[in-house]
């Protein structure tokens, strides 16, 4: 039992759980900071006034407001534009003509239009979610989801009327920067995993000499993995990063991952190379995520001094992992299937103990039985005495031939009488000898079922018990 405590044990130090915190990337350009700086006070402001709008009614019969999950915007990813429309009641709406509107330069790729639910007393409402893509062979900028017009008619005073979205600004990038983290509390020594996913189109070169040298302060990096795959006419790299904090330096107690900035270039095509001749240059761009806030368990005793001694992920070597994690590991499993074979083991012996011992009956024994059985079948004025003599005589019949036939004793007083000389395999009963062991049977079978016993009957069923036993050639 200590080896099987140990062994759950051992497999309870394996279990963890996950949760993910999705960060958003942002892109800055060197030449474009102006732009940059335009594309994102437009979009802090139409957020800020999207914001209001949730929380702030008007009086306005129609009201659409617009959300994007994303205002950057590369090759062969989806945005997903979320159109809600509000409704006073008595209002109809043709949440029907959302399917035909017009979002140029934008692709429509799909279109969910959900039903009409109420949003309160006076108000329904309803949700309208597109799946965007732009043009592969668009040119980098920024780009405007258009307004549209929903009509409507107001079923009171049959008062026609048409209510505009916003548009909203995307930046077309060449380049999308993103950051992932699996936890966002800790404790101070914990592992975080760090997966910095970049796609970017396939003339898109990345430094990787200023990549490698990407550090996470207050953090230490203790393992790097990295893999690139190619997806149409984007590439895709994943970096994963494991990061660990063993202290906190000064009055700050919840640290940050810092944004990771990611220098590259385009490169140019021959055709303008051979134009600009020497004159051309390669203009480095910059694209970063934003920082991550962690959260450091505030239950734990705050601590001054380094824990690296105490706590912190240690990488092991192979062997140690093998000896130490495997082979108890194993060992606990051989020690379980062990335990579990020995309980069945006593558990049959157990069993084996208990099953009743059966007794073979030759026929000698039988024939005995029987003899016996016929001396006391005589007829008398008790017709319950005789219907048992019959009985018993019936049974030690049915045993008799059954040694004969190669069946059991619980089989053959079960059998009907047609099938019970079914199982005379290899003819071991003769047929004189079947033939008075039916007429044996049918004799005594009337004297336990009928009503009125004769006394001739008596005698004539003793007769063929007689005859069963001559033939059978026993007593010889």
């Amino acid at each position: 039992m200590r080896h099987l405590f140990a062994l759950f044990t051992f497999i309870g130090m394996f279990s963890w759980g996950y949760c993910f915190t999705p960060v958003h990337g942002q892109e800055t350009q060197e030449n474009e900071t102006s732009i940059a700086a335009t594309a994102k006070s437009e979009s802090e402001s139409e957020s800020e006034s999207a914001l209001k709008k949730e929380f702030l009614l008007t009086d306005r019969p129609l009201e659409i407001w617009t959300f994007i999950d994303d205002y950057r915007i590369i090759p062969g990813k989806t945005l997903h534009l979320t159109v809600q429309v509000l409704w006073m009641l008595g209002i109809t709406v043709d949440l029907e003509s959302l399917a035909n509107v017009d979002l140029s330069p934008f692709v429509i790729e799909g279109i969910i239009i959900s039903e009409r639910q109420i949003f309160d007393n006076m108000h329904d409402f309803a949700v309208v979610t597109y799946a965007l893509s732009l043009p592969p062979n668009i040119k980098e900028g920024i780009y405007s989801i258009p307004s549209f017009r929903l009509s409507y008619i107001n079923t009171v005073d049959s008062k026609e009327g048409a209510a505009s979205s916003a548009p909203i600004a995307v930046k077309r990038t060449p380049i999308l920067v993103e950051g992932k983290i699996d936890k966002d509390v800790i404790c101070i020594g914990d592992r975080i995993h760090y997966t910095l996913t970049i796609r970017y189109e396939n003339d898109i070169k990345l430094l990787w000499d200023t990549m490698d040298k990407i550090q996470f302060p207050p953090f230490e990096v203790l393992k790097k993995e990295s893999s690139t795959q190619t997806e149409g006419e984007l590439t895709k790299t994943v970096i994963d990063y494991t990061l660990a904090i063993y202290e906190l330096g000064g009055k700050e107690r919840n640290p940050e991952i810092p944004g990771i900035s990611v220098l590259y270039y385009k490169e140019p095509d021959s055709q303008s190379a051979a134009i600009r001749g020497n004159d051309s240059s390669i203009v480095t761009k910059e694209a970063h995520t934003t920082p991550i806030p962690i959260l450091i368990n505030t239950l734990l005793k705050s601590v001054d001094v380094p824990l690296e001694g105490l706590k912190g992920p240690v990488p092991y070597s192979k062997e140690h992992v093998f000896f130490y994690g495997y082979m108890p590991f194993g060992g606990g499993i051989l020690l379980l299937l062990l335990f579990g074979m020995l309980t069945i083991r006593a558990s049959m012996q157990k069993q084996a103990e208990k099953k009743p011992i059966t007794t073979t009956i030759t026929p000698h024994i039988a024939l005995e039985k029987l003899k016996a059985v016929m001396l006391k079948l005589e007829y008398t004025d008790n017709d319950a005495l005789n219907k048992e003599n019959a009985q018993l005589a019936s049974k030690a019949l049915r045993t008799y031939l059954g040694t004969f036939t190669g069946i059991s004793n619980e089989l053959a007083q079960s059998l009907t009488t047609s099938r019970f000389f079914e199982n005379n395999g290899q003819n071991k009963l003769s047929e004189d000898a079947t033939t008075v062991a039916r007429e044996s049977f049918r004799l005594l079978d009337s004297l336990i079922f009928e009503k009125q016993i004769h006394e001739e009957t008596f005698k004539r069923t003793k007769d063929c018990l007689e005859d069963v036993v001559r033939l059978t050639g026993i007593n010889k």
